[in-house]
């Protein structure tokens, strides 16, 4: 870790940092993409939740009697089909 490096990262990140010094390549390779894949699919899987969620309020507002002439928008308009 470079000194201006080592004075932003938190005491038990250094620590954690200075130990995998002693790992091989692969093996901090291998590391690295565990710790971007616990935080990237931690994001995915919030991102799965929100969008369920909106889905499912979105599709109760969509579905309702009110807009329900739409439904058939081409005839409603006057549009015809392709």
């Amino acid at each position: 870790m470079t000194p201006m490096a080592a004075l932003a990262a938190p005491p038990r990140v250094a620590e954690a940092f200075e130990r995998t010094r002693r790992l091989t390549i692969l093996e901090r390779l291998a590391l690295a993409k565990l710790l971007l894949d616990s935080v990237l699919s931690d994001e995915s899987a919030d991102k799965l939740d929100w969008f369920a969620l909106s889905l499912d309020i979105f599709q109760r507002d969509w579905d309702n009697v009110e807009d329900a002439v739409y439904d058939d928008w081409r005839e409603h308009y006057g549009v015809p089909a392709r």
